[in-house]
């Protein structure tokens, strides 16, 4: 007896959602994931969609651009209706949307203290939860964090803080999702060559820090995110000194580490 088979129409879209996939990191993930033909398209989510639609004209796999402010509740509401008309299935989803300043309590202003705290903790929380309905055994989250999480840095207090948060809410949800075959990484890397540090440094106390010693390649650091996420490791440190960083602060006393990070910041 013949038995009719499903036509693949009917089969949902395999869609990677990839918040700051504008530029950096985003980008990187971006281009990496388009090869790993895990996705029918990619969605790329950031404020400027010129910029995305450039990032889409790279890519193996088809991509939308999704023109969002994730600090806005209001465009968290539009990608959630998008998802919900579409039902769509998520295979990966990377926050990498977020931003630091370099300065003190004093230097770096209420707006932009405010703006890190919605958009590295709020929005990526948001994110999260907006696209986990959609996800199901073999999906995949990495969760963009950084080797400030492992330890409190002055002249970084709340971006540091804000990455503090993204490790335990990752490591957290980790456990949560026990069972379900969705995996979760935190990536936890040192300096990496993105636009970070000119965003940075666009504060009062943007020479706090002096320079990004041993800035890693984005293209190194997707690469291992990726390979720590596929062996499904709960943190992805990606270089030797984030390793490093992520012991000292299991062991050394807080005291002792901001202690050395002045001295570091300075040279």
């Amino acid at each position: 007896m013949d038995h009719p088979s499903t036509p693949s129409s009917t089969l949902p879209k395999r869609v990677a959602i990839i918040t700051g996939g504008s530029s950096g990191l985003g980008r990187e993930f971006a281009l990496q994931i388009s090869k790993k033909q895990v996705a029918d398209e990619i969605w790329l989510v950031a404020r400027k969609k010129e910029a995305l639609e450039e990032v889409i004209g790279q890519l193996d796999t088809p991509g939308r651009a999704v023109e969002a402010d994730l600090t806005s509740p209001q465009d968290i509401q539009a990608i959630a209706d998008l998802l919900s008309e579409e039902q769509p299935k998520v295979t990966f989803l990377v926050n990498a949307a977020g931003f630091g300043k370099f300065g003190d309590w004093q230097t770096i202003s209420d707006a932009a203290i405010d703006s890190m705290i919605d958009l590295n903790c709020r929005g990526l929380v948001d994110m999260t939860r907006t696209c986990l309905p959609y996800m199901e055994r073999g999906g995949r989250i990495i969760q963009v964090a950084s080797a400030a999480a492992f330890v409190p840095l002055p002249h970084m207090n709340v971006y540091a803080a804000t990455k503090a948060f993204v490790l335990r809410y990752s490591r957290a949800l980790r456990w949560e999702l026990h069972g379900t075959g969705i995996t979760v990484t935190a990536l936890c890397p040192t300096w990496v060559k993105t636009g970070f540090e000119k965003v940075a440094r666009a504060s009062g106390g943007g020479h706090d820090v002096r320079h990004l010693l041993g800035a890693q390649e984005p293209a190194s650091v997707v690469r291992a995110a990726l390979c720590a996420n596929d062996a499904h490791f709960a943190v992805a440190c990606a270089s030797i000194q984030s390793l490093a960083l992520r012991m000292i602060g299991k062991v050394v006393p807080n005291c002792v580490t901001m202690a050395g990070w002045e001295v570091i910041r300075k040279l």
